[in-house]
Formats: C-alpha cells, sequence, structure tokens
C-alpha cells in the first residue's frame, strides 16, 4: 500500500468518500478497512453508516418509514418522481445532520451509501418503465442530487460481477429474487456503469473472489489522489467554513 503522504492529492481541505454498490458487495467491510488505514496515516476519519441518522433523527426516521413503506424490497413505490424525491429528502437530511457536522472535525468522512445509491437506483427506474433520453434523466437526477447538498468528493463503486451480486443479495433477503427483482438488479448494475462513463468522480472497484484486504488495497489505490495532504487540515477547515 502506498504511503499517501508520498502521493498527489486533492486540494481540497476535507474529502466526503462515499461507498457504493449493490447489496453483499462489501461496503460495510471496506468501510472499516479504510477507516482504519486513513487513521494510520494521521488522517483523523469519521465513518457513517448506511441511513446513519436511523434511530438519532425524529425527521430522518419518518422519511425512512415513508420510503420504506412501499414493501418492496428495495423501497419502490413504482414512480420514480415519488422514489427520487423521497431519496432525496432523506439525502438532505443526512447531510445536514450527519455528514456538515463530521466534516468540521474531520479531515475525511466515508458514508456507506451516498448520492450515487439514490442515482442508480433512480436511473434504473427511468430505464426500466420509462421513455426518457438517458443524458436527460441523468440530468433531472442531478438536479434533485445537488438541491440534496450535492454528491461525495469521491464515489468508490465495489462491483462484483452480477451473478454474484444477485446470490449475495439472496443470502441477505434470505430469499431468491424474483425475476422481476433480478433484472432491475441488473439495471442498477448497469445504471452505475452509466453514471461511470459520466462522471470521473465515480471510480469503480473490482470484487471479484478476492479477499477483503486484496480488495482494500485496490480501492485505496484509487482513492490516493483524492486525499487531503496531511497533516491535519481540520483546524483550518473550522476557521473557514460555517463549522462551529
Amino acid at each position: 500500500m502506498q504511503d499517501p503522504s508520498g502521493a498527489r492529492h486533492s486540494a481540497e481541505p476535507h474529502v466526503l468518500i462515499s461507498l457504493e454498490g449493490l447489496s453483499g458487495s462489501g461496503k460495510t467491510t471496506q468501510g472499516r478497512l479504510l477507516r482504519q488505514s486513513l487513521s494510520t496515516h494521521g488522517y483523523q476519519v469519521a465513518y457513517l453508516p448506511d441511513l446513519a441518522t436511523l434511530g438519532t433523527d425524529e425527521l430522518g426516521d419518518a422519511l425512512f418509514d415513508l420510503f420504506s413503506s412501499s414493501g418492496d424490497p428495495f423501497m419502490r413505490h413504482r414512480d420514480v418522481v415519488t422514489d427520487s424525491f423521497l431519496a432525496a429528502a432523506i439525502r438532505a437530511n443526512i447531510i445536514a445532520t450527519r455528514i456538515h457536522p463530521a466534516s468540521c472535525d474531520h479531515d475525511i468522512v466515508i458514508e456507506d451509501r451516498g448520492a450515487h445509491t439514490m442515482l442508480s437506483y433512480s436511473l434504473a427506474s427511468l430505464m426500466r418503465y420509462h421513455d426518457m433520453a438517458l443524458d436527460e434523466g441523468i440530468g433531472w437526477l442531478r438536479g434533485l442530487v445537488e438541491m440534496a447538498g450535492g454528491q461525495a468528493d469521491v464515489a468508490v463503486w465495489l462491483r462484483p460481477s452480477i451473478e454474484v451480486a444477485i446470490d449475495r443479495w439472496a443470502q441477505r433477503e434470505g430469499t431468491r429474487p424474483s425475476p422481476e427483482q433480478s433484472t432491475f438488479l441488473t439495471s442498477v448494475d448497469a445504471a452505475y456503469g452509466e453514471l461511470e462513463r459520466r462522471d470521473p468522480r465515480l471510480v469503480s472497484v473490482e470484487v471479484g473472489d478476492d479477499t477483503p484486504e486484496v480488495v482494500h488495497d485496490r480501492l485505496y489505490a484509487a482513492l490516493v489522489p483524492f486525499l487531503p495532504a496531511l497533516p491535519s487540515t481540520v483546524d483550518a477547515h473550522r476557521e473557514e467554513s460555517s463549522c462551529p
């Protein structure tokens, strides 16, 4: 693993990293490993789990209850506008209550799922169920993301094969997906690919059958150009921002 102190760095005073990918792609494991590695190299790091406001924020809980009320495992309401606006509201709440405060006290904030989760799942619905040009759909969704507070400085798409991803989804859910659900997961994977082709801040890391440690080395190498320079920039960032 390359020491970040000898690498090229981002000029940003602090960095938000989101870990993206289908269920079972290893986001939680890689978040833990990444936090350990970055802390070892001297960064002050915060890790925010998926849906970080659950159980800690009344509005966040209410929004999630509404979002998950459809009974669908992907929380779809069969209307991409409804789904996208609900996801954007949850995103805005997480940014305001968790991400912004964490960025005031840390060089790097790692989030388990970020804006690209909203983008990929909504884009998959647009691709499957709506007659809209792909670039127009992506532009509309990006507008919602910006209104909700924006996306991470860099997003890492952890990408197993779609066959492996579907098998891992089935293991986590305790049931095999229906043909429609498998097709939708395949569409989400394709949506991530379309987003990656258009966004240099979304980088893919192949998961394959490698150990978590091998995947982590690959992930870390992809992140090095985006990391802030050492030493810690927390105090300087607090002076230049709205942090208390």
